[in-house]
């Protein structure tokens, strides 16, 4: 399923595959298995994805009602994929009064010993990190911040970073970003 409205979206721009794995620095046959459902991307690779076809991220994930203003736990829009580490659970609306709203919020749980990302990423929003359970060590550019039950991490926009589990548990932290980015 996210392969195909991945194709959707591709063809509804006319971008040749060849032209989006430039885009994306992939192989053709890499996004030819993805369209196909055969592989599922990574996240950066699905980051990447949805930039060059400007759509947010969890378009390609779940359908959701517009106007939706409660979010119950079992139905939020969660972002779940294979060999990654970490899930994301929206808690904010991704939609709402046909356009989007002008925060995120994520719950993200985090494995033990387990990274955020790949690589590190920057995005165009103001990011604020705050740890429910556990403990994450942050990476901001040459910077390291451990960030323990109860602390926050405030991330300028366009600030690289990723973050890092260390311990035996998994970490429960939210994510405020403003404005949205997936």
């Amino acid at each position: 399923m996210l392969g195909k409205r991945i194709r959707e979206e591709r063809k509804k721009r006319n971008i040749k595959l060849s032209e989006m794995a430039d885009k994306v620095d992939l192989s053709s046959s890499y996004l030819s298995q993805v369209e196909r459902g055969i592989i599922n991307p990574s996240l950066s690779a699905l980051s990447k994805i949805s930039k060059v076809l400007q759509v947010p991220i969890y378009e390609f994930l779940k359908d959701e009602e517009e106007n939706v203003i409660l979010i119950k736990k079992d139905k939020r829009v969660k972002l779940e994929l294979p060999d990654t580490n970490i899930i994301y659970e929206f808690l904010t609306p991704t939609k709402l009064f046909n356009g989007k709203p002008n925060l995120e919020i994520i719950y993200m749980k985090l494995n033990p010993h387990g990274w955020s990302s790949e690589t590190e990423n920057s995005h165009l929003a103001d990011e604020c990190i705050f740890v429910i359970e556990g403990e994450i060590i942050g990476y901001l550019g040459s910077a390291e911040y451990r960030i323990l039950e109860g602390d926050s991490l405030y991330i300028k926009e366009n600030t690289t970073h990723r973050f890092y589990n260390p311990s035996e548990s998994v970490a429960l932290f939210l994510s405020c970003i403003s404005p949205p980015r997936y």
